[in-house]
């Protein structure tokens, strides 16, 4: 026997602590390989990610289905791939698109509105072609002619509108002459000279077309008239102030609609003295389901993203709130019984697009994709119904969806990382469940809150150019509802 085997022979337990050593450097050295590759996978995302956001398609219906443009070697899930229920194939074989008819050689474009005015232009012989003509076939004979018109601009014009009042003497009933005269109406911004007309286009070139000052300015010089930069801007602001009563009746009666969708974005805020902008907020407010037909849409500025601000706005409301998850919609739930918040599966499907285009081994959350686009799919069918069958094809048709998906959704919480992406996804559809399936319960609602987030889609195409001062926001002691709440200042 060799001297190291009677080495070990004699000392088992040394040769006992070198294997734990190297156990334990094994086990060590594979923690940290894995560490290592969860860097690796988490930086891989982020590049996917980059990527798809800057080449990627925007949409997120039916994303997931398409092939990666930026990984190989990853196989994608088609709806053949897995199977589904009689419902879910009824649902998706009744959701194909018609395809486009190609465009008739030589259609009709229509004629042109009959309210503009028309201007003749005579398209005929010169004399000296008509002599000719004359005498070579005798006197010319017109029989007919032909119109062809064509749509033309010219552009804008300055014009002033003199304001005449007379005054008239009169002679009352003691014999005494005095002057009277007809009432005038009041200018809009009092002590200037600009007319309803201009401050109107001047609002809609920046409110609606998202243009600059400047450039306003230089659209008006080019008309002909040279009006400043900083002139233009007090007649925004003035204007603000004055159309500030419409604005709060525009939101009373947003919020006295049985069903209102609420959104909000961001807004750079400038103050004067600070070099440094604030973001601000702008909240979009839709009413929908009124007995009148109307829409009404208003817009509140404020300078933060607080639940009081949510707070006071809906104080007293009584009907559906739709929007997001954000924690003032659900604390106003708690705090006002008449409020149901309703939540948005646009929300709820975008935490599961963003696992399946970066992650294609989650098969689970392309089951999970499959079954909220059946949803979809089944209010693509449904638009045009009247609420009462709206609500009767959701509750016999979504509601067996819906289970299948709610039981799904809890079998893959016993086993994610709460912390993963698709975790966190499982996570939100769960926490808000009862107000995702809650659009069931009325036909006047919708399975989305795009609603209010289109409305918000123009301000953010012109945010740069739009300043916080002309947006609408509540003065102190300013009542915005009919129901007496009044927006904390600030």
């Amino acid at each position: 026997m060799s001297s190291g085997a009677e080495q070990h022979a004699r000392d088992p337990d040394q040769l006992h602590r070198q294997l734990a050593e190297r156990d334990r450097l094994i086990a060590e050295q594979q923690r940290q390989i894995r560490d290592l590759q969860g860097q690796l996978d988490s930086l891989k995302e982020q590049i996917l990610a980059s990527n798809r956001a800057r080449f990627g398609q925007r949409s997120e219906r039916g994303a997931y289905l398409q092939g990666s443009l930026f990984a190989e070697g990853q196989t994608v899930l088609t709806p053949a791939d897995e199977p589904t229920t009689a419902e879910e194939d009824e649902t998706t074989q009744r959701s194909g698109k018609r395809r486009k008819k190609p465009a008739r050689q030589g259609a009709s474009r229509g004629a042109l509105p009959e309210n503009l005015p028309r201007e003749p232009k005579r398209h005929d012989y010169t004399d000296e072609q008509r002599r000719e003509l004359q005498a070579r076939y005798g006197p010319l004979e017109e029989v007919s002619v032909e119109i062809t018109e064509t749509l033309e601009y010219r552009p804008g014009s300055f014009y002033v509108l003199r304001h005449e009042r007379p005054n008239y003497a009169v002679t009352d009933e003691s014999g005494e002459r005095t002057i009277i005269s007809p009432d005038k109406p009041t200018a809009p911004i009092p002590g200037s000279q600009a007319g309803v007309t201009l401050i109107a286009h001047a609002i809609l070139s920046k409110v609606d077309d998202k243009l600059p000052l400047n450039r306003i300015a230089d659209q008006f010089a080019r008309d002909g008239m040279k009006l400043p930069r900083q002139r233009l801007d007090d007649y925004l602001s003035s204007a603000a102030r004055v159309l500030a009563p419409v604005a709060t009746c525009i939101h009373e009666d947003a919020l006295n609609s049985p069903i209102v969708h609420s959104d909000d974005t961001t807004l750079a805020q400038r103050e004067k003295g600070r070099r440094q902008t604030l973001t601000g907020r702008v909240w979009g407010h839709a009413g929908r389901g009124r007995e009148d037909g109307l829409l009404p849409v208003s817009f509140l500025y404020t300078p933060h993203r607080r639940q009081e601000t949510v707070l006071a706005i809906f104080l007293g409301f009584n009907g559906y709130l739709q929007g997001d998850a954000f924690a003032g919609y659900l604390s106003a739930e708690r705090r006002e019984p008449g409020l149901t918040w309703v939540g948005c599966w646009a929300h709820a499907r975008r935490y599961f697009e963003k696992v399946v285009r970066n992650q294609r081994r989650w098969a689970r959350a392309h089951e999970v994709m499959k079954l909220i686009t059946a949803l979809f799919q089944l209010e693509s069918r449904l638009k045009g119904l009247a609420p009462e069958e709206i609500r009767a094809e959701r509750q016999r048709r979504a509601l067996p969806i819906l289970a299948r998906l709610h039981a799904k959704l809890e079998t893959m919480a016993t086993y994610l990382a709460p912390k993963s992406d698709l975790g966190k996804a499982v996570a939100y559809a769960l926490n808000h469940w009862q107000g995702l399936v809650r659009y069931t319960e009325d036909g006047r609602l919708d399975i989305t809150n795009n609603y209010a987030e289109r409305l918000l889609r123009g301000l953010c195409v012109g945010r740069n150019y739009v300043e916080s001062r002309i947006m609408w926001r509540p003065t102190p002691g300013m009542r915005v509802t009919a129901r007496g709440a009044a927006l904390p200042n600030g």
